[in-house]
């Protein structure tokens, strides 16, 4: 083996949070090297991106499309449109942030990228040792996003776990069928499983669009989703352009951020995809910021996401509600887009609310449906934590001697 420079950053993963945090990095002027650990190499791959914002962000060069107002549908056939006020949802290609941050990289010569899997990633000293293929490289800091699916195995009677399966398509059609100042947001119509799965649909212009299915259920997607095509939004013949498939894991559960003291998770494995909703690229980006800042002020990036305990509960409860009784998703989401202004939901979503945002909300949706969920969801802690061990404690330190702490923690 050939052992390689010493760099100040190792970014192992080049996905969207490995991505973000070069970004980040490279933005800050502080005149850092980077090295970033490439195991996928899907430049070409299609993968879209979409949030919603109230402020300027740092992605915002690389945003394709923005939209105003949303649609939320119900089984029945009833949609209702609302529009943003200080909002926006827009979408950009991972492949745009992909080149981009790439491009920067090799423009310096103090950064380098490697296209390889880490087969090791260890801190000795002060120092991490990541080994690829056959080099063994040492950087000051190691940013560790890889996605291992085990880790999302939480115990009986600990956090929910859902998987969210979404397929997208790309599509093209012969005649004007989309309306592009809309995206529609939550739609639950076309035959579709109740509750278990519902459609979203991006118009780019009135001819093309990006039609996504989501899911908790294995499902034969791409015939749903031509099918919801066809009924919902009359196309009668279209041109599939692109395709996207993936899956994520909607759980509350605990991520502890660290593996030791100079290497930091980012990404899902730190806890970024928000549990209820499966969204993660405004949290990555305000990680990636919390990293940078605490190396430029503290000299560590060992900055610990924030907890939101709160949010946490609040999010179990939903998702106990998904997981049990499905069939009343459709009308709680239509209860909290109608309801309530469209941007203090979207604030709530992104665990940005005001206490009065969040009282008002939770004012006016059903009662019944969430108290059910609330009292399941107590139900399931309590038989946790009866059957949960009691933490060894050291009698001098009075310190917990188990290194490894559990995946779910009570909130």
């Amino acid at each position: 083996m050939t052992t390689g420079a010493l760099y100040d950053a190792v970014i192992v993963g080049a996905g969207v949070s490995g991505l973000c945090l070069a970004r980040a990095l490279l933005e800050a002027g502080e005149g850092w090297s980077i090295l970033l650990v490439d195991g996928a190499q899907d430049d070409d791959a299609l993968r879209t991106l979409s949030f919603w914002t109230s402020a300027p962000g740092p992605l915002d060069a690389l945003v394709r499309h923005r939209w105003t107002r949303l649609v939320i549908a119900e089984a029945s056939g009833g949609a209702r449109s609302v529009t943003l006020d200080s909002h926006r949802y827009q979408t950009l290609f991972f492949a745009d942030l992909q080149r981009t941050v790439k491009d920067s990289l090799r423009a310096d010569p103090r950064h380098r990228i490697i296209d390889g899997r880490a087969t090791e990633l260890v801190t000795v000293g002060d120092r991490v040792r990541v080994t690829v293929g056959d080099e063994v490289l040492q950087a000051r800091w190691a940013f560790d996003s890889r996605f291992r699916r085990g880790t999302f195995e939480v115990p009986e009677g600990g956090a929910q776990l859902l998987w969210q399966r979404f397929h997208g398509l790309v599509v093209c059609c012969e005649t004007d069928v989309f309306d592009p100042s809309s995206a529609v947001f939550l739609d639950f119509r076309g035959d579709l499983p109740a509750g278990t799965a519902f459609a979203y649909l991006l118009p780019f212009s009135p001819r093309e669009a990006l039609a996504e299915l989501v899911s908790l259920e294995p499902i034969d997607a791409e015939r749903a989703l031509r099918a919801y095509l066809a009924k919902v939004h009359g196309v009668a013949a279209l041109e599939v352009l692109d395709r996207e498939a993936g899956s994520s894991p909607m759980t509350e559960q605990y991520f502890e951020p660290f593996e030791g003291d100079r290497i930091r998770r980012i990404g899902i494995p730190a806890g970024m995809l928000k549990p209820s909703t499966g969204y993660a690229l405004t949290r990555i980006l305000d990680d990636s910021a919390a990293i940078v800042r605490s190396l430029r002020e503290r000299g560590h990036p060992m900055v610990a996401p924030p907890r939101r305990r709160l949010y946490r509960f609040l999010d179990g409860v939903f998702l106990t509600l998904w997981a049990r009784w499905p069939a009343t998703m459709p009308g709680v989401f239509s209860a909290m887009f109608t309801r309530v202004s469209a941007d203090r939901v979207l604030r709530f979503l992104d665990e940005r609310a005001s206490p009065w945002d969040l009282l008002g909300l939770i004012a006016r949706l059903p009662l019944w449906p969430f108290l059910r969920a609330l009292l399941s969801w107590l139900a399931r802690r309590l038989r946790r934590v009866a059957a949960k061990p009691e933490p060894a404690y050291n009698d001098t330190t009075m310190k917990r001697t188990d290194s490894h702490p559990p995946a779910d923690r009570s909130p």
